[in-house]
C-alpha cells in the first residue's frame, strides 16, 4: 500500500494537471466502493478543482462552487457547500489523467508519458489505453480531460464528502494523527509517550498517532535512529526520540525527492519506478550488509508485520 511519499508524488502530479479544471461528469461501475453520502452528481457538476492534497495515505481532491456573479451556464449553479473527493488506492489502485491531446496518443510509450500522468500500481500496465476493464470511476472535465481511477482487485474506495476537515477525517474511517512532515518535535514526543508500553515500530505505523507512515518508513526511520523495532517507547531516551524524529522526516523527504519506493510495484506519474529503495538502509535489505557496520540486515516478524533492522546497530538491550 502506498505510504506518505508515494501518495505525495501522485498528489503533486495531479495538482499540475487538474487544479482549476471544472467537473463535467462522473461515471462509475463500483457502487459498493463509491460513497455519495448525502450528495449526488448534480452537486459536483460545475465545481472547480481548487487543489489536490494528501491526508495520511488518502488523495483528497477539493472542489469549490462556481461563481454565479457572471452570466451562469447550466454548469454554473450555486452550491452552498464545498465538497471533497477522497480516493484511497489501497493495494492495486491507479490514478490516470489524460486530456484532449493525450486521447490522440501514439503507440509509443515515450509519447504517452509526455501527454498524460499516471501513478499507482502497474497492474494492469499503466501504459494501456484508459478507460479499460479495471476502470471503476471516471471523472470528466469541461476541457475534455478525464481522471480515471483503476483498481483491479477493488480494495480501494472513493468518497464524496463536505470539505469541512472534520467531515473529511470522519469519512476516512479512522482517527488520523498529525502529518510527520508538519508536526514539531514536542508534539511527536508527546504522542509517542502517550503509548508508553507500546513497541516503537508498531506505534509509528499507528495512523491515529502519526498519519502516513507504514512498514517501509518505520523501518528506515528506526535504522537511522539506531533503535530496535521491538523497543518499548518508555525505554527511549530524549536523544533517541530526537534522532527518531529526524530520521523519520529525512526518510520521507528523501523518498519524495526520489519518486517514492517501488518495493510493492508503485510507479510515479510518468510510469517510472520510485528510486528511494536504492538509497534505503533497512527495508527489503535482508542479508545485505548494514551501511554503518556491515552486519547483515535481519528480517523478523513483529506484531503481524515484517521488520528489517541491523542486530548490531539497533540492539534490543539498548
Amino acid at each position: 500500500m502506498p505510504e506518505l511519499p508515494e501518495v505525495t508524488v501522485i498528489v503533486n502530479s495531479l495538482n499540475k494537471k487538474i487544479k482549476g479544471l471544472v467537473l463535467r461528469s462522473i461515471e462509475y461501475d463500483w457502487p459498493k466502493k463509491f460513497y455519495w453520502g448525502k450528495f449526488s452528481i448534480k452537486d459536483l457538476k460545475g465545481a472547480e478543482v481548487s487543489g489536490v492534497r494528501r491526508l495520511g495515505k488518502v488523495v483528497v481532491m477539493d472542489l469549490v462552487s462556481r461563481s454565479t456573479k457572471n452570466k451562469p451556464t447550466s454548469l454554473q449553479t450555486y452550491r452552498p457547500t464545498n465538497l471533497s473527493i477522497l480516493i484511497h488506492l489501497k493495494l492495486t489502485g491507479q490514478l490516470i489523467y489524460q486530456d484532449k491531446q493525450s486521447l490522440r496518443f501514439s503507440t509509443s510509450s515515450a509519447d504517452l508519458r509526455k501527454t498524460r500522468i499516471a501513478g499507482g500500481h502497474p497492474l494492469p500496465p499503466l501504459n494501456l489505453p484508459a478507460p479499460n476493464k479495471t476502470t471503476r470511476v471516471t471523472f470528466g472535465f469541461t476541457n475534455h480531460g478525464y481522471l480515471y481511477f483503476n483498481d483491479m482487485r477493488k480494495f480501494g474506495w472513493v468518497k464524496i464528502v463536505s470539505s469541512r476537515e472534520d467531515e473529511v477525517k470522519k469519512a476516512i474511517g479512522m482517527e488520523l494523527g498529525p502529518d510527520p512532515l508538519k508536526m514539531k518535535f514536542e508534539e511527536f514526543r508527546q504522542r509517542l509517550k502517550a503509548k508508553r508500553q507500546g513497541r516503537i515500530k508498531k506505534t509509528l505505523m499507528d495512523q491515529s498517532v502519526i498519519a502516513g507512515v507504514g512498514n517501509i518508513y518505520s523501518d528506515e526511520a528506526l535504522w537511522r535512529a539506531k533503535i530496535h523495532p521491538k523497543r518499548s517507547i518508555v525505554s527511549l531516551g530524549e536523544v533517541e526520540l530526537k534522532a527518531l524524529y529526524k530520521g523519520l522526516r529525512e526518510s520521507l523527504q528523501i523518498s519524495i525527492e526520489k519518486g517514492g519506493s517501488s518495493a510493492n510495484s508503485f510507479v510515479d506519474s510518468g510510469g517510472e519506478r520510485g528510486l528511494y529503495l536504492s538509497f534505503g538502509k533497512a527495508y527489503h535489505m535482508t542479508g545485505k550488509p548494514c551501511a554503518r557496520c556491515k552486519t547483515p540486515i535481519k528480517r523478523e516478524k513483529m506484531d503481524g508485520r515484517s521488520a528489517h533492522f541491523c542486530p548490531a546497530c539497533q540492539r534490543l538491550d539498548s
